[in-house]
């Protein structure tokens, strides 16, 4: 496995039953070895679990939400991050998430690889996984203060005399599932 969550746009939630027709699903990102916060809040509104579109098993393992109520959910987060040095990337992820060629009904959430790593069974981690979205303003409050105690800065003297160049200084804000938008994922559905 390659332990990655992906984000998928799909007109419809899809479903086990043989007369429901495929959904027409693009790519939206992946991440490796963690479910990022700026997933959870995509797939957080209205969400529902659904059965996956990677893993033939009979529990339902991902999560869909609401694409649009997502969006903006996730939008007024990244609204409140107070760093000049992330503004591109900000704005990166709503032009990518807002362009209509991205835009669907649902946004699905797959990440029975990083929650296979966990001792649990895949359908428990899953509803695990479900559950903590009700505890997401708590864990944006938790971010945001975070953020503020670890604003980047210039280098010092010193590393500006030897040259040093600084670790990814917006690394913090990339950490939390951004700057990685694309509709080609490992896992692709486009000629399904």
């Amino acid at each position: 496995m390659a332990n990655r969550s992906y984000l998928y746009a799909t007109d419809r939630i899809p479903a086990r039953a043989p007369d429901h027709p495929k959904p027409v699903v693009r790519g939206l990102s992946e991440w490796g070895y963690a479910i990022p916060l700026s997933y959870r809040l995509l797939v957080s509104v209205d969400t529902v679990m659904c059965p996956s579109m990677i893993w033939e098993l009979d529990d339902d393992l991902a999560l869909a939400g609401d694409y649009d109520k997502g969006v903006t959910r996730l939008c007024e987060f990244l609204a409140r991050i107070d760093w000049p040095e992330a503004e591109a990337l900000v704005e990166e992820t709503k032009a990518f998430l807002l362009a209509p060629e991205n835009r669907a009904d649902h946004v699905v959430l797959e990440a029975a690889e990083i929650l296979d790593m966990a001792d649990q069974p895949l359908a428990e981690e899953s509803r695990e996984l479900l559950a903590g979205l009700a505890d997401l303003d708590e864990e944006m409050e938790r971010t945001l203060r975070h953020l503020s105690q670890v604003k980047p800065s210039a280098p010092g003297p010193l590393a500006r005399m030897l040259g040093l160049k600084p670790a990814d200084p917006i690394a913090p804000v990339r950490e939390l599932g951004l700057g990685n938008w694309s509709n080609v994922l490992y896992f692709d559905f486009s000629e399904d």
